[in-house]
């Protein structure tokens, strides 16, 4: 009950806001032509997504998402425990990742658009560098926030090397690299946006340019509300995900409050 609860306020905020878009445009406060009300946007959404264009440009986006996320994911987590576990490594690694975490990854697509040239690859590798970058970060960070005490109780109950690893480095590693994990994915979106925004003829991100180049305020607002519910979906999606391989984190939250 508690669950469908908490699920439930989920949907207040967006309620909320899509009431005030409503008055506001009603109200002629927001013009129809620049940003056409909810009740004027709905009928045309749905028209798209039974036309089959929205869709076709949706499975597009996804296909990018999902492959720049998973080449990033096992990658990142590896070398994130790694820098983590091995103070060598992580100052060997740790200026240069610095260094990449900080530059906006938008802005190497014409490098890497003239080394690989224009075409898919270079699209998912430019959206696979920040999601990689970003969880590698949160992962190290994970490892180093253990509590040495609780490392020390491992070892005193003979917990060393990989059973250590298993069964108290990695679940007290786990919250931060979800935590990263969620993070990754919706920069990741982000980013599969932007390149298709730039550099693409197909998926939501290219969608969104030529409905600006042709002042579709219908389709450039209906682009808006499926990128945000696609970005809601994947990281509530991946949350939930996270509560049910991490009973006892969810358990000792709740203990906070008791």
């Amino acid at each position: 009950m508690a669950r469908q609860h908490s699920a439930s306020r989920a949907f207040v905020s967006p309620a909320i806001a899509l009431l005030v878009w409503e008055l506001l445009a009603q109200a002629g406060i927001l013009r129809a032509n620049y940003v056409p009300a909810p009740s004027q946007l709905a009928p045309h959404l749905v028209e798209l997504l039974a036309g089959g264009e929205l869709w076709r440009h949706l499975s597009v986006t996804l296909y990018r998402l999902s492959l720049s996320f998973l080449f990033a994911l096992i990658p990142a987590v590896l070398l994130g425990l790694s820098l983590g576990m091995s103070r060598g490594l992580r100052l060997a690694l740790e200026p240069l990742l610095n260094a990449l975490y900080a530059v906006p990854k938008i802005a190497l697509l014409p490098l890497v658009m003239l080394v690989l040239g224009v075409n898919e690859r270079t699209l998912i590798f430019t959206s696979t560098l920040t999601s990689f970058v970003q969880m590698t970060v949160s992962t190290t960070g994970g490892v180093l926030a253990v509590d040495r005490s609780i490392l020390e109780a491992g070892n005193n109950y003979g917990a060393t090397g990989w059973r250590l690893f298993r069964y108290v480095l990695l679940p007290s590693a786990l919250p931060d690299i979800f935590t990263g994990m969620r993070i990754g994915l919706g920069l990741t979106l982000v980013l599969v946006i932007a390149v298709e925004l730039t550099a693409a003829q197909e998926g939501l991100g290219a969608f969104l340019w030529t409905a600006g180049q042709t002042f579709s305020a219908k389709n450039l607002f209906s682009a808006f509300v499926v990128i945000g519910a696609l970005g809601w979906t994947l990281t509530y999606g991946l949350e939930r995900i996270g509560r049910w391989l991490m009973p006892w984190q969810q358990r000792s939250s709740a203990a906070m409050f008791l």
